[in-house]
Protein backbone atom coordinates (compact mmCIF):
# COMPACT_ATOMS: atom_id res chain seq x y z
CA UNK A 1 0.00 0.00 0.00
CA UNK A 2 1.57 3.31 -1.22
CA UNK A 3 1.15 6.27 0.98
CA UNK A 4 -0.85 9.06 -0.14
CA UNK A 5 0.91 12.51 -0.81
CA UNK A 6 -1.88 14.20 1.00
CA UNK A 7 -0.81 12.70 4.36
CA UNK A 8 2.01 15.33 4.20
CA UNK A 9 -0.42 18.11 4.94
CA UNK A 10 -0.85 16.39 8.32
CA UNK A 11 2.60 17.56 9.49
CA UNK A 12 1.47 21.43 9.24
CA UNK A 13 -1.49 20.54 11.45
CA UNK A 14 0.85 19.95 14.56
CA UNK A 15 1.23 22.37 18.05
CA UNK A 16 4.25 22.81 20.06
CA UNK A 17 3.89 19.82 22.24
CA UNK A 18 5.73 22.19 25.23
CA UNK A 19 2.41 24.28 25.01
CA UNK A 20 0.61 24.58 28.75
CA UNK A 21 -2.43 22.26 28.25
CA UNK A 22 -3.96 24.28 31.32
CA UNK A 23 -3.86 27.61 28.54
CA UNK A 24 -6.46 25.47 25.84
CA UNK A 25 -9.94 26.62 25.68
CA UNK A 26 -10.84 23.83 23.32
CA UNK A 27 -10.21 20.33 22.28
CA UNK A 28 -8.56 21.03 19.05
CA UNK A 29 -6.04 23.49 20.75
CA UNK A 30 -4.21 20.63 22.94
CA UNK A 31 -0.43 19.24 21.58
CA UNK A 32 -0.53 16.41 18.96
CA UNK A 33 0.59 13.71 21.31
CA UNK A 34 -2.69 14.17 23.27
CA UNK A 35 -4.66 14.02 20.58
CA UNK A 36 -3.34 10.70 19.30
CA UNK A 37 -4.01 9.23 22.24
CA UNK A 38 -7.54 10.28 22.58
CA UNK A 39 -8.17 9.11 19.09
CA UNK A 40 -6.15 5.72 19.56
CA UNK A 41 -9.42 5.28 22.58
CA UNK A 42 -11.81 5.28 19.32
CA UNK A 43 -13.03 2.73 17.02
CA UNK A 44 -10.80 2.96 13.79
CA UNK A 45 -13.93 4.17 11.89
CA UNK A 46 -14.46 6.86 14.01
CA UNK A 47 -11.58 7.68 14.62
CA UNK A 48 -11.79 8.26 10.62
CA UNK A 49 -14.89 9.95 11.03
CA UNK A 50 -13.54 12.60 12.80
CA UNK A 51 -11.50 14.13 9.93
CA UNK A 52 -14.31 16.05 9.28
CA UNK A 53 -14.31 18.04 12.25
CA UNK A 54 -12.20 20.79 11.23
CA UNK A 55 -8.92 21.31 9.01
CA UNK A 56 -7.19 20.25 11.98
CA UNK A 57 -8.46 16.88 12.63
CA UNK A 58 -8.59 16.18 8.65
CA UNK A 59 -5.43 14.18 8.73
CA UNK A 60 -4.75 13.62 12.37
CA UNK A 61 -6.07 10.43 11.96
CA UNK A 62 -3.46 9.07 9.76
CA UNK A 63 -1.13 8.91 12.80
CA UNK A 64 -3.08 6.51 15.19
CA UNK A 65 -0.94 4.44 16.51
CA UNK A 66 -3.50 1.23 16.25
CA UNK A 67 -5.68 0.41 13.30
CA UNK A 68 -8.69 -2.10 14.16
CA UNK A 69 -10.54 -3.82 11.52
CA UNK A 70 -14.26 -5.85 12.23
CA UNK A 71 -15.89 -7.12 9.17
CA UNK A 72 -19.56 -7.52 11.04
CA UNK A 73 -21.49 -7.17 8.42
CA UNK A 74 -21.35 -9.47 5.59
CA UNK A 75 -23.91 -8.30 3.15
CA UNK A 76 -21.39 -4.65 3.35
CA UNK A 77 -18.20 -6.65 2.48
CA UNK A 78 -17.81 -4.68 -0.61
CA UNK A 79 -17.50 -1.50 1.96
CA UNK A 80 -15.85 -2.83 4.33
CA UNK A 81 -12.58 -3.47 1.95
CA UNK A 82 -12.63 -0.23 0.74
CA UNK A 83 -12.56 1.46 3.78
CA UNK A 84 -9.60 -0.89 5.12
CA UNK A 85 -7.86 0.18 1.92
CA UNK A 86 -8.46 3.85 2.12
CA UNK A 87 -7.34 3.67 5.38
CA UNK A 88 -4.05 1.94 5.09
CA UNK A 89 -3.47 4.12 1.65
CA UNK A 90 -3.87 7.26 3.68
CA UNK A 91 -2.03 6.55 6.82
CA UNK A 92 1.03 8.14 6.71
CA UNK A 93 4.92 6.46 6.88
CA UNK A 94 5.00 5.96 11.09
CA UNK A 95 5.13 3.02 12.76
CA UNK A 96 2.25 1.32 13.47
CA UNK A 97 1.90 -0.62 17.43
CA UNK A 98 -0.96 -2.49 16.70
CA UNK A 99 -3.07 -3.94 13.82
CA UNK A 100 -6.12 -5.62 14.29
CA UNK A 101 -7.90 -7.50 11.65
CA UNK A 102 -11.07 -9.72 11.51
CA UNK A 103 -13.13 -10.85 8.66
CA UNK A 104 -13.62 -13.75 6.31
CA UNK A 105 -11.86 -14.77 3.70
CA UNK A 106 -13.11 -17.13 0.98
CA UNK A 107 -12.64 -16.90 -3.17
CA UNK A 108 -13.88 -13.49 -3.80
CA UNK A 109 -10.97 -11.85 -1.77
CA UNK A 110 -7.95 -13.54 -3.90
CA UNK A 111 -6.66 -10.62 -6.65
CA UNK A 112 -4.89 -12.44 -10.12
CA UNK A 113 -6.12 -15.58 -8.71
CA UNK A 114 -3.24 -15.48 -6.67
CA UNK A 115 -2.57 -13.01 -4.12
CA UNK A 116 -5.32 -12.72 -1.42
CA UNK A 117 -6.51 -9.18 -0.56
CA UNK A 118 -6.41 -9.67 3.11
CA UNK A 119 -2.55 -10.52 2.46
CA UNK A 120 -1.89 -6.99 1.27
CA UNK A 121 -3.46 -5.69 4.08
CA UNK A 122 -1.23 -7.60 6.64
CA UNK A 123 1.77 -6.54 4.11
CA UNK A 124 0.98 -2.94 4.63
CA UNK A 125 1.25 -3.34 8.27
CA UNK A 126 4.21 -5.83 8.43
CA UNK A 127 5.50 -2.63 6.17
CA UNK A 128 4.63 -0.31 9.14
CA UNK A 129 6.88 -2.15 11.65
CA UNK A 130 3.88 -3.46 13.37
CA UNK A 131 4.42 -4.48 16.73
CA UNK A 132 1.29 -6.35 17.97
CA UNK A 133 -0.23 -8.33 15.55
CA UNK A 134 -3.55 -9.50 15.61
CA UNK A 135 -5.62 -11.77 13.24
CA UNK A 136 -9.20 -13.27 13.34
CA UNK A 137 -9.76 -15.19 10.00
CA UNK A 138 -12.54 -17.28 9.38
CA UNK A 139 -12.10 -18.89 5.85
CA UNK A 140 -14.89 -19.58 3.70
CA UNK A 141 -15.94 -21.32 0.50
CA UNK A 142 -13.10 -21.42 -2.02
CA UNK A 143 -10.17 -20.42 0.40
CA UNK A 144 -8.87 -23.94 0.95
CA UNK A 145 -5.37 -23.41 -0.20
CA UNK A 146 -5.19 -20.29 1.84
CA UNK A 147 -0.96 -19.01 3.14
CA UNK A 148 -0.70 -16.33 5.69
CA UNK A 149 1.95 -13.76 4.15
CA UNK A 150 5.46 -15.56 4.27
CA UNK A 151 6.39 -11.78 6.06
CA UNK A 152 5.01 -12.13 8.85
CA UNK A 153 7.15 -14.77 9.91
CA UNK A 154 10.10 -12.55 9.31
CA UNK A 155 8.97 -9.47 10.87
CA UNK A 156 11.64 -7.92 13.16
CA UNK A 157 9.44 -5.81 15.12
CA UNK A 158 6.73 -8.18 15.79
CA UNK A 159 6.19 -8.56 19.98
CA UNK A 160 2.81 -9.94 19.77
CA UNK A 161 1.22 -12.37 17.34
CA UNK A 162 -2.54 -13.45 18.21
CA UNK A 163 -3.67 -16.06 14.85
CA UNK A 164 -7.38 -17.33 15.33
CA UNK A 165 -8.60 -19.31 12.26
CA UNK A 166 -9.97 -22.45 10.87
CA UNK A 167 -7.37 -23.84 8.63
CA UNK A 168 -4.16 -25.53 8.63
CA UNK A 169 -0.92 -23.24 9.35
CA UNK A 170 1.32 -23.75 6.86
CA UNK A 171 4.90 -21.84 7.57
CA UNK A 172 7.35 -20.71 5.61
CA UNK A 173 11.22 -22.74 6.01
CA UNK A 174 12.25 -20.13 7.52
CA UNK A 175 11.09 -18.45 10.36
CA UNK A 176 12.57 -15.92 12.39
CA UNK A 177 10.85 -13.47 14.86
CA UNK A 178 13.65 -12.41 17.01
CA UNK A 179 11.73 -9.93 19.49
CA UNK A 180 8.38 -11.87 19.53
CA UNK A 181 7.55 -12.39 23.02
CA UNK A 182 3.90 -13.13 23.15
CA UNK A 183 1.91 -15.84 20.77
CA UNK A 184 -1.29 -16.68 20.96
CA UNK A 185 -2.66 -19.70 18.29
CA UNK A 186 -6.89 -20.31 18.52
CA UNK A 187 -8.16 -23.09 16.33
CA UNK A 188 -5.20 -23.56 14.48
CA UNK A 189 -4.49 -26.99 13.10
CA UNK A 190 -0.89 -28.51 12.36
CA UNK A 191 -0.57 -31.00 9.65
CA UNK A 192 2.43 -33.73 9.75
CA UNK A 193 4.68 -31.03 9.93
CA UNK A 194 7.60 -30.09 12.45
CA UNK A 195 8.11 -26.81 11.45
CA UNK A 196 5.21 -25.39 13.37
CA UNK A 197 7.93 -26.17 16.49
CA UNK A 198 10.47 -23.35 14.94
CA UNK A 199 7.15 -20.92 15.65
CA UNK A 200 6.57 -22.49 19.29
CA UNK A 201 10.45 -22.10 20.01
CA UNK A 202 10.85 -18.49 19.36
CA UNK A 203 13.76 -17.20 21.25
CA UNK A 204 12.50 -14.21 22.90
CA UNK A 205 9.09 -15.81 23.22
CA UNK A 206 7.92 -15.10 27.02
CA UNK A 207 4.13 -16.28 26.80
CA UNK A 208 2.56 -18.80 24.66
CA UNK A 209 -1.32 -19.63 24.14
CA UNK A 210 -2.28 -22.84 22.70
CA UNK A 211 -6.63 -22.65 22.39
CA UNK A 212 -8.16 -25.42 20.90
CA UNK A 213 -5.23 -26.31 18.90
CA UNK A 214 -4.80 -30.06 17.18
CA UNK A 215 -1.64 -31.07 15.84
CA UNK A 216 -1.02 -34.51 13.80
CA UNK A 217 2.56 -35.36 15.25
CA UNK A 218 3.93 -38.19 17.15
CA UNK A 219 5.77 -35.88 19.41
CA UNK A 220 5.71 -31.82 19.51
CA UNK A 221 8.51 -30.12 21.03
CA UNK A 222 7.88 -26.28 22.83
CA UNK A 223 11.50 -25.27 23.58
CA UNK A 224 11.30 -21.34 23.72
CA UNK A 225 14.26 -21.05 26.11
CA UNK A 226 13.14 -17.64 28.03
CA UNK A 227 9.19 -18.57 28.26
CA UNK A 228 7.31 -17.68 31.35
CA UNK A 229 4.00 -18.39 30.94
CA UNK A 230 2.42 -21.67 28.78
CA UNK A 231 -1.58 -21.86 28.92
CA UNK A 232 -2.89 -24.62 27.07
CA UNK A 233 -6.51 -25.45 26.28
CA UNK A 234 -7.55 -27.99 24.67
CA UNK A 235 -11.39 -28.72 22.72
CA UNK A 236 -12.90 -31.73 21.04
CA UNK A 237 -9.98 -33.54 18.74
CA UNK A 238 -10.94 -33.99 15.92
CA UNK A 239 -8.50 -35.09 14.30
CA UNK A 240 -5.49 -34.97 15.98
CA UNK A 241 -3.66 -38.10 17.08
CA UNK A 242 -4.60 -39.45 20.15
CA UNK A 243 -2.06 -39.43 23.00
CA UNK A 244 0.69 -37.87 21.27
CA UNK A 245 3.35 -36.44 23.78
CA UNK A 246 4.24 -32.70 24.34
CA UNK A 247 7.35 -32.24 25.50
CA UNK A 248 7.70 -28.88 27.22
CA UNK A 249 11.44 -27.57 27.77
CA UNK A 250 10.64 -25.06 30.54
CA UNK A 251 13.78 -24.24 32.39
CA UNK A 252 12.95 -20.43 32.98
CA UNK A 253 8.84 -21.71 33.34
CA UNK A 254 6.96 -20.08 36.13
CA UNK A 255 3.26 -20.65 35.04
CA UNK A 256 1.71 -23.33 33.75
CA UNK A 257 -2.47 -23.16 33.23
CA UNK A 258 -4.55 -26.40 31.25
CA UNK A 259 -7.88 -26.86 30.62
CA UNK A 260 -8.81 -29.65 28.66
CA UNK A 261 -9.63 -33.39 28.47
CA UNK A 262 -5.70 -34.80 28.58
CA UNK A 263 -5.51 -36.29 25.03
CA UNK A 264 -2.01 -35.41 24.59
CA UNK A 265 0.16 -36.84 27.51
CA UNK A 266 2.76 -33.71 28.50
CA UNK A 267 5.82 -33.76 29.87
CA UNK A 268 7.69 -30.62 31.04
CA UNK A 269 11.17 -30.65 31.26
CA UNK A 270 13.45 -28.77 33.70
CA UNK A 271 10.62 -27.09 35.48
CA UNK A 272 12.57 -26.39 38.90
CA UNK A 273 11.46 -22.26 37.83
CA UNK A 274 7.98 -23.74 37.85
CA UNK A 275 5.90 -21.44 40.79
CA UNK A 276 1.99 -21.51 39.68
CA UNK A 277 0.18 -24.23 38.02
CA UNK A 278 -3.45 -23.86 36.84
CA UNK A 279 -5.09 -27.89 36.02
CA UNK A 280 -8.47 -28.17 34.73
CA UNK A 281 -9.64 -31.55 33.80
CA UNK A 282 -12.74 -33.08 32.55
CA UNK A 283 -14.06 -35.81 29.94
CA UNK A 284 -16.12 -37.88 28.46
CA UNK A 285 -18.06 -40.91 29.70
CA UNK A 286 -16.24 -43.72 27.69
CA UNK A 287 -14.06 -45.66 29.90
CA UNK A 288 -11.44 -45.83 27.71
CA UNK A 289 -10.85 -41.81 28.14
CA UNK A 290 -11.15 -41.91 31.45
CA UNK A 291 -8.16 -44.64 31.78
CA UNK A 292 -6.18 -42.69 29.03
CA UNK A 293 -7.10 -39.26 31.51
CA UNK A 294 -5.88 -40.56 34.48
CA UNK A 295 -2.55 -41.75 33.63
CA UNK A 296 -2.14 -38.51 31.79
CA UNK A 297 -2.93 -36.53 34.84
CA UNK A 298 -0.75 -38.76 37.19
CA UNK A 299 2.33 -37.50 34.94
CA UNK A 300 1.00 -34.42 34.96
CA UNK A 301 0.81 -33.46 38.55
CA UNK A 302 4.16 -35.21 38.36
CA UNK A 303 5.97 -32.85 35.73
CA UNK A 304 4.31 -29.84 37.65
CA UNK A 305 5.51 -31.26 41.33
CA UNK A 306 7.61 -27.95 42.05
CA UNK A 307 5.08 -25.72 42.01
CA UNK A 308 4.36 -23.24 45.28
CA UNK A 309 0.58 -22.64 44.00
CA UNK A 310 -1.61 -24.99 42.69
CA UNK A 311 -5.28 -24.63 41.19
CA UNK A 312 -6.74 -28.45 40.37
CA UNK A 313 -9.94 -29.41 39.58
CA UNK A 314 -10.55 -32.71 40.70
CA UNK A 315 -12.87 -34.23 38.65
CA UNK A 316 -10.15 -36.77 36.97
CA UNK A 317 -8.23 -37.34 40.40
CA UNK A 318 -11.01 -38.80 41.35
CA UNK A 319 -11.02 -41.02 38.58
CA UNK A 320 -7.48 -42.13 39.77
CA UNK A 321 -9.96 -43.69 43.23
CA UNK A 322 -10.09 -46.65 40.50
CA UNK A 323 -7.08 -47.03 39.82
CA UNK A 324 -5.18 -49.14 42.35
CA UNK A 325 -1.68 -49.63 39.95
CA UNK A 326 -1.47 -45.74 40.08
CA UNK A 327 -2.86 -45.23 43.90
CA UNK A 328 -1.13 -48.54 45.58
CA UNK A 329 2.80 -49.02 43.38
CA UNK A 330 3.45 -45.19 42.43
CA UNK A 331 1.65 -43.09 44.80
CA UNK A 332 0.99 -39.14 43.83
CA UNK A 333 4.32 -37.00 43.78
CA UNK A 334 5.51 -34.80 46.44
CA UNK A 335 4.44 -31.40 46.14
CA UNK A 336 7.76 -30.25 48.44
CA UNK A 337 7.03 -26.81 47.91
CA UNK A 338 3.67 -26.22 47.54
CA UNK A 339 2.00 -23.80 49.80
CA UNK A 340 -1.37 -23.20 48.77
CA UNK A 341 -3.95 -25.32 46.87
CA UNK A 342 -7.42 -24.30 45.56
CA UNK A 343 -9.47 -27.67 44.95
CA UNK A 344 -12.48 -26.88 42.07
CA UNK A 345 -15.29 -29.23 42.09
CA UNK A 346 -18.78 -28.96 42.43
CA UNK A 347 -18.52 -31.02 45.95
CA UNK A 348 -15.53 -32.03 46.97
CA UNK A 349 -15.86 -36.00 48.94
CA UNK A 350 -13.60 -35.57 51.69
CA UNK A 351 -13.41 -39.60 51.76
CA UNK A 352 -11.61 -39.71 48.46
CA UNK A 353 -8.42 -41.78 48.63
CA UNK A 354 -6.87 -39.86 45.49
CA UNK A 355 -7.73 -36.53 47.70
CA UNK A 356 -6.07 -37.80 50.60
CA UNK A 357 -2.63 -38.86 48.78
CA UNK A 358 -2.79 -35.68 46.98
CA UNK A 359 -2.41 -33.68 50.47
CA UNK A 360 -0.17 -36.46 52.08
CA UNK A 361 2.02 -35.37 49.09
CA UNK A 362 1.50 -31.41 50.56
CA UNK A 363 4.19 -31.43 53.37
CA UNK A 364 3.92 -28.21 54.07
CA UNK A 365 0.68 -26.27 52.69
CA UNK A 366 -0.63 -23.64 54.27
CA UNK A 367 -3.74 -22.42 52.31
CA UNK A 368 -6.60 -24.94 51.44
CA UNK A 369 -9.12 -23.60 48.93
CA UNK A 370 -12.44 -25.51 48.02
CA UNK A 371 -14.38 -23.60 45.24
CA UNK A 372 -17.27 -25.51 45.75
CA UNK A 373 -18.09 -27.65 48.50
CA UNK A 374 -16.65 -29.90 50.85
CA UNK A 375 -18.74 -33.07 52.39
CA UNK A 376 -18.33 -36.72 53.80
CA UNK A 377 -20.96 -39.10 52.03
CA UNK A 378 -20.63 -42.10 54.10
CA UNK A 379 -22.40 -39.96 57.27
CA UNK A 380 -19.83 -41.50 59.70
CA UNK A 381 -19.68 -39.58 62.74
CA UNK A 382 -16.58 -41.44 63.78
CA UNK A 383 -14.86 -41.26 60.20
CA UNK A 384 -11.19 -40.43 60.48
CA UNK A 385 -8.64 -39.51 57.41
CA UNK A 386 -6.81 -42.29 56.53
CA UNK A 387 -4.20 -41.64 55.42
CA UNK A 388 -3.60 -38.59 57.25
CA UNK A 389 -2.41 -36.07 55.63
CA UNK A 390 0.14 -34.64 57.59
CA UNK A 391 -0.10 -30.66 56.33
CA UNK A 392 -3.40 -31.14 58.47
CA UNK A 393 -1.65 -31.33 62.04
CA UNK A 394 1.33 -30.07 61.06
CA UNK A 395 1.27 -26.77 58.69
CA UNK A 396 -2.08 -25.94 57.48
CA UNK A 397 -3.12 -22.57 58.90
CA UNK A 398 -6.40 -21.06 56.43
CA UNK A 399 -9.01 -23.68 54.87
CA UNK A 400 -11.55 -21.31 52.79
CA UNK A 401 -14.64 -23.12 51.56
CA UNK A 402 -16.47 -21.11 48.68
CA UNK A 403 -20.13 -22.19 48.02
CA UNK A 404 -21.39 -23.86 51.39
CA UNK A 405 -25.05 -25.22 51.77
CA UNK A 406 -25.14 -25.88 55.32
CA UNK A 407 -25.92 -29.64 54.27
CA UNK A 408 -25.74 -32.46 57.29
CA UNK A 409 -23.02 -33.97 55.25
CA UNK A 410 -21.15 -30.72 54.86
CA UNK A 411 -21.48 -29.96 58.40
CA UNK A 412 -19.83 -33.33 59.03
CA UNK A 413 -16.60 -32.43 56.58
CA UNK A 414 -16.22 -29.24 58.56
CA UNK A 415 -16.33 -31.14 61.84
CA UNK A 416 -13.85 -33.69 60.72
CA UNK A 417 -11.23 -30.82 59.16
CA UNK A 418 -11.59 -28.69 62.51
CA UNK A 419 -10.49 -31.84 64.87
CA UNK A 420 -8.00 -32.29 62.73
CA UNK A 421 -6.26 -29.03 62.02
CA UNK A 422 -4.19 -28.62 64.82
CA UNK A 423 -2.33 -25.18 63.77
CA UNK A 424 -5.04 -23.86 61.70
CA UNK A 425 -5.79 -19.90 62.68
CA UNK A 426 -8.63 -19.30 60.06
CA UNK A 427 -11.66 -21.08 58.74
CA UNK A 428 -13.37 -18.75 56.02
CA UNK A 429 -17.08 -20.10 55.03
CA UNK A 430 -18.86 -18.30 51.99
CA UNK A 431 -22.84 -19.09 52.08
CA UNK A 432 -24.48 -20.48 48.62
CA UNK A 433 -27.84 -18.63 47.72
CA UNK A 434 -29.96 -21.75 49.56
CA UNK A 435 -27.81 -21.41 52.29
CA UNK A 436 -30.53 -19.38 54.08
CA UNK A 437 -29.70 -16.12 55.76
CA UNK A 438 -31.62 -17.45 59.23
CA UNK A 439 -29.51 -20.48 59.24
CA UNK A 440 -26.27 -18.62 58.67
CA UNK A 441 -26.85 -16.45 61.74
CA UNK A 442 -27.20 -20.00 63.71
CA UNK A 443 -24.17 -21.38 61.58
CA UNK A 444 -21.70 -19.34 63.28
CA UNK A 445 -22.71 -19.88 66.57
CA UNK A 446 -23.03 -23.73 66.02
CA UNK A 447 -19.41 -23.61 64.07
CA UNK A 448 -17.63 -21.72 66.75
CA UNK A 449 -19.22 -24.40 69.67
CA UNK A 450 -17.71 -27.29 67.73
CA UNK A 451 -14.38 -28.68 69.33
CA UNK A 452 -10.91 -27.49 67.56
CA UNK A 453 -7.56 -29.30 67.62
CA UNK A 454 -6.30 -25.64 67.13
CA UNK A 455 -6.39 -23.00 70.16
CA UNK A 456 -6.54 -20.26 67.82
CA UNK A 457 -8.81 -20.81 65.13
CA UNK A 458 -10.79 -18.10 64.36
CA UNK A 459 -14.21 -18.92 61.76
CA UNK A 460 -15.54 -16.28 59.76
CA UNK A 461 -18.77 -17.04 58.11
CA UNK A 462 -19.53 -14.72 54.74
CA UNK A 463 -23.39 -14.35 53.68
CA UNK A 464 -24.03 -14.91 50.30
CA UNK A 465 -24.61 -11.48 48.43
CA UNK A 466 -25.62 -11.26 44.36
CA UNK A 467 -23.17 -11.24 42.01
CA UNK A 468 -20.58 -12.71 44.44
CA UNK A 469 -21.76 -16.69 44.46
Amino acid sequence: MDRNPLVHKAKCQHLNDARDVNRCKQLCDLPHAILLRILAFLPTEDAVRTSVLSRRWEYLWTSIPCLVFIEENIDGRMLFRNFVERALLLRDSSSLKAFSLTCKVDSEEYLDGNESRVNLWITAAIRRNVEDLRLHLKLGHGATVYMLPRCIFRCETLRELHLEMNHDLKLPSLVCLTNLKVLTLTGVQFRDDNSVEKLLSCPSLEKLSLYSCEWNLEVLEISAPNLLYLTIVEDVLASGIRNSQVRIHGACIKSFDYFGELFYDYVILSSSSLVEASIGCHHDETEKNIDQGACHLYKLLKAVSNVKQMFLSIEFLEDLDEREDILNLNSLPIFHSLTKLILDDCHVNLESRALLLLLSGCPILKSLEFSGSILVVSKNEDWTLDPMPPCLPLSLKEITIRCFQGTDLELLAVRILLRTAAVLEKMLIHCSRRCSRTFQGNLTEHLNELPTASNQCTIFVKAWAPGIL
